[in-house]
């Protein structure tokens, strides 16, 4: 860790707090829409399950483009991780 700056750490460390939620994801939280069809309710809650997920994976990817040397990729990696993961907050919570 010492590899890498602390401001980059504190921005994609933000990505890791869904991780905190995911028991809301995976229980309490309703999917985006609902439909008769159940292949349609699956997808939903395929879709409403990535919220968690995908800005956990992509805490991993942008460090490991920090590191290779795409510094401006992981920075962004970075960002949208943490977009993505305000935006499951606030979907949460709405």
């Amino acid at each position: 860790m010492s590899d890498f700056p602390k401001w980059l750490l504190a921005l994609a460390g933000l990505s890791l707090l869904p991780l905190l939620a995911c028991p809301l994801y995976l229980f309490a939280f309703t999917p985006f829409g609902t439909s008769d069809s159940h292949v349609i309710r699956f997808i939903f809650y395929i879709l409403t399950q990535l919220l968690w997920v995908l800005p956990v994976v992509l805490f991993f990817v942008s460090l490991d483009l920090y590191r290779r040397g795409y510094e401006r990729w992981g920075i962004t990696v970075a960002t949208a991780s943490a977009l993505l993961s305000a935006g499951g907050a606030w979907l949460c919570l709405a």
